[in-house]
C-alpha cells in the first residue's frame, strides 16, 4: 500500500497549491522590478538644514526631501557643492539667461524682477540662539512666480546693497543665490555654478526645525509637504513654530 505524501510546510504553514503561489510571486516580482526602476530614475534622500542662508523659506533644523538627478527649474531650491561645502541655493538663472544685480535688485534678461516689500521677518539665529528680525520682500519672476527674500537686519545703520555686473549663464551652468542675501557668503555672490556641482532638487519641506517663532497659520502643521520652490501663491511673513 503506497503512503500518501504529506504536503511540505513553509514558514510554519501548509504548502499552498502551485497555482495559488503564481499570482503572489508574479506581483512580488513586478513590485521589486518597479522599485528598482524608480530607484534608478529617482534617488531620494532626506537632509537636515544647518544655517540661515535660505531664511525665511528654509530655516536651521528643517528637514527636507531631496530628489537627486532631477532637472532643476527656474525658482527651484537646490542642494549644491560650493567651495567644499554642501549648501542650499535658489535657481535664478538657466543657461542662456543674462543676470545682473544693481544695489541689491536683480535684473534677468534685461527685466528687473518685481519687488514687493513685506513686514520684517523674525526667526531664531542659529549662532546666538536668540530671535532676530530682518527686512523682507517678495521677489518675482516675469511669469508671476515668487519667493521671500531677506535683506538687512531690522534697525541696521545702513541699507544692504550689492552690485554685480551682468553675466550670461553659459551652457552646463546655473545662476544660484541665497534667499537670505545678507547671509550669503562673499565668494558666492557672483552666482554661477557648474551643473555638475548639483546634488539634488528640494522636493518638499518635511519637518520644521527650531528656527521658527510664530504659529503655523494657514501652513501645514510641522511643515509636512510644504513646497519651497518659487510659486504664484500668497506669501506670509509668519515663521511657523514646529
Amino acid at each position: 500500500m503506497r503512503r500518501r505524501r504529506r504536503p511540505r510546510l513553509a514558514f510554519g504553514g501548509p504548502a499552498l497549491p502551485r497555482r495559488g503561489l503564481r499570482r503572489p510571486l508574479r506581483l512580488l516580482v513586478l513590485l521589486v522590478l518597479a522599485t528598482l526602476l524608480i530607484a534608478r530614475l529617482f534617488v531620494i534622500e532626506v537632509v537636515v538644514v544647518r544655517g540661515d542662508t535660505m531664511a525665511p523659506n528654509v530655516l536651521d533644523g528643517d528637514i527636507l526631501l531631496v530628489v537627486q538627478h532631477a532637472e532643476p527649474a527656474l525658482g527651484d531650491v537646490v542642494l549644491v557643492e560650493v567651495g567644499g561645502r554642501t549648501v542650499l541655493r535658489r535657481v535664478l538663472g538657466l543657461p542662456g539667461d543674462r543676470l545682473a544685480i544693481e544695489e541689491g535688485a536683480i535684473t534677468r534678461n534685461g527685466l528687473a524682477m518685481e519687488i514687493t516689500p513685506l513686514p520684517p521677518v523674525g526667526f531664531m539665529d542659529p549662532e546666538t540662539h536668540h530671535p532676530r528680525e530682518q527686512q523682507a520682500h517678495i521677489e518675482r519672476f516675469s511669469d508671476g512666480r515668487g519667493h521671500i527674500v531677506l535683506d538687512d537686519h531690522t534697525g541696521s545703520a545702513r541699507p544692504w546693497t550689492l552690485t554685480v555686473p551682468e553675466v550670461e549663464v553659459p551652457p552646463g551652468h546655473l545662476y544660484v543665490l541665497c534667499d537670505n542675501r545678507r547671509a550669503c557668503p562673499l565668494d558666492e555672490r557672483a552666482g554661477l555654478i557648474a551643473r555638475g556641482a548639483l546634488d539634488g532638487v528640494i522636493e518638499r519641506l518635511l519637518w520644521y526645525g527650531d528656527g521658527r517663532l510664530e504659529s503655523p497659520g494657514p501652513q501645514p502643521l510641522y511643515g509636512m509637504g510644504v513646497p519651497v520652490a518659487s510659486s504664484t501663491g500668497s506669501f506670509s511673513t509668519d515663521s511657523p513654530r514646529k
